[in-house]
Order: C-alpha cells, then structure tokens, then sequence
C-alpha cells in the first residue's frame, strides 16, 4: 500500500464516522497540548518543531489535524467551530507547538473531536 493510499485511507476513516455517527451534545473542555497532523503522528509516529513544515503542508493538502493532550496523551482531532467552516490558517501554522484550545468535545466510533472555539 502506498503512502498516498494509506492517506486516502485515514481521511476516509475518519470522514466515515463523522459521517455515520449520530450527535450528541459535547462537553466543553480545554486542552493543551501539541498540534499535530494525524497522518505521520500515527503512523510513522513523528511530530514536534523539526516535522512542522511537513505537516502544515499535509494539513494544506486535507490530512486532518490533532491535538495530543500535554496531560493525558490522548489526541483529539480537531474541528472547526461551526459547520462549513474551516480551521484557522495561524492554528495550522502552529504545527508541532504547544497551542491551548477551548471548544466542545465529541466522541463518536471510538474517535476523539475538539470544536476549535478559541485558541492560543
């Protein structure tokens, strides 16, 4: 399987339950940790300062991103505030940092969500 493939694979995945799963109402949380882009953070397990610049462009390209909980290591992938929104370009930029975010969490399929209310 390519790395293309295994990608596509990922974003379908995760497209799948949110697509699939019925809403309940989340719970307002925030959390801080890393910014991290999904594809290399699980499967190739890299992330931080140096792999940045890979994952804001993989980010640019549709790979979601996370954010991986400085306290309890779990990674909520992240959503934007409102539906038909997108995240905000500064919080993509902020790829491999230490970012706090207030928002809403979600759990569907086994999966983790944060709505991206606010940030810094």
């Amino acid at each position: 399987m390519t790395m293309m493939s295994k990608r596509r694979s990922l974003f379908f995945a995760i497209l799948f339950f949110l697509l699939t799963t019925s809403a309940f109402a989340g719970t307002s949380q925030t959390i801080t940790g890393e910014i991290v882009e999904t594809y290399c953070w699980a499967v190739v397990n890299v992330g931080g300062p140096p792999h940045a610049s890979c994952g804001i462009e993989c980010a640019k390209r549709g790979i979601p991103i996370a954010i991986v909980d400085a306290k309890t290591r779990k990674a909520y992938v992240l959503l934007p505030g409102r539906d038909k929104a997108t995240l905000p370009p500064k919080l993509i930029e902020a790829m491999g940092r230490r970012v706090t975010i207030r928002g809403e969490v979600f759990s569907r399929g086994g999966l983790q969500f944060i709505t991206v209310q606010s940030w810094e």
